[in-house]
């Protein structure tokens, strides 16, 4: 009885604005709950182009040091302990100089949206091209999302023949028939299978013979390759592992342990 008095006292004293109030909270209450149960916990793959993480360098390619300390099974959990993130996978290719292409592929726990046909990561939408950033034990990895869900990607080898003029002979020397190249766990991305190396020579106008003459300077090298390299496909057309596209004309570049071969021309696909 005395409950019921107290409960009887209480909404005499409640006034139209305390009313509005409580009104608001339970609304704002139920949404909360009906836009959870929306949601559904999955996992998914996300595959993810590793940025640099300097802002003044945004869109170059990061450092050699950046995420050398990540490893295929390392993962984050939530400060409930449940695991979110997983590795699963690290491409790490040689670019030039001291930077790198990096792309990991990621296990992560999301939030499914059915009303809006989304995923949500840390209640931000999960979409190709946004970006992510992870704080893991070894370091900071951030990056675009460029794959969601079950896209993986087949490898395949294409032979090659590509050509650069005006080398100079020191680097014309060091590029040997069995030159290799490889990512960082092992996995042969490149093969000079042959080699082509002559004096460089160029065609100029000539006043005595009024016509294009073909002139040498022993100076330089001409140099053809022809190589196997480690391949993709995708939208119809076959890439380099550096997303160089194969086709003729184009510019590849590639980088062994002892040289680079850069702006390369290709002149033809063998295979």
């Amino acid at each position: 009885m005395r409950i019921i008095q107290k409960i009887k006292t209480f909404k005499r004293k409640l006034n139209f604005f305390d009313l509005f109030i409580l009104f608001c909270l339970l609304a704002i209450l139920g949404f909360f709950i009906y836009n959870r149960l929306q949601r559904q916990a999955t996992w998914i793959d996300v595959r993810l182009s590793v940025e640099n993480p300097d802002w003044w360098y945004r869109g170059s390619p990061p450092n050699y040091w950046y995420a050398q300390n990540l490893q295929v099974g390392d993962s984050l959990n939530d400060s409930f302990g449940n695991k979110v993130v997983e590795v699963v996978n690290i491409d790490n290719y040689d670019n030039y100089g001291p930077y790198r292409d990096i792309y990991v592929d990621l296990k992560v726990r999301v939030d499914y949206d059915k009303k809006k046909n989304q995923y949500l990561y840390e209640f931000k939408p999960l979409v190709t091209g946004s970006s992510l950033l992870f704080n893991f034990s070894q370091g900071q990895l951030r990056g675009l999302v460029v794959g969601i869900g079950e896209q993986k990607i087949d490898y395949f080898y294409k032979t090659i023949k590509a050509e650069k003029k005006k080398i100079s002979p020191s680097l014309a020397e060091k590029i040997k028939v069995g030159a290799k190249s490889y990512d960082l766990d092992g996995n042969l991305i490149a093969e000079v299978l042959e080699v082509k190396n002559n004096i460089n020579s160029y065609y100029e106008f000539s006043d005595l013979r009024g016509r294009n003459v073909e002139v040498y300077d022993p100076k330089f090298r001409d140099v053809e390759v022809t190589l196997r390299i480690k391949s993709f496909s995708e939208l119809g057309l076959n890439f380099y592992i550096n997303e160089a596209a194969l086709k003729i004309g184009n510019a590849i570049w590639f980088q062994f342990p002892e040289f680079a071969l850069e702006d390369m021309k290709i002149i033809e696909l063998v295979d």
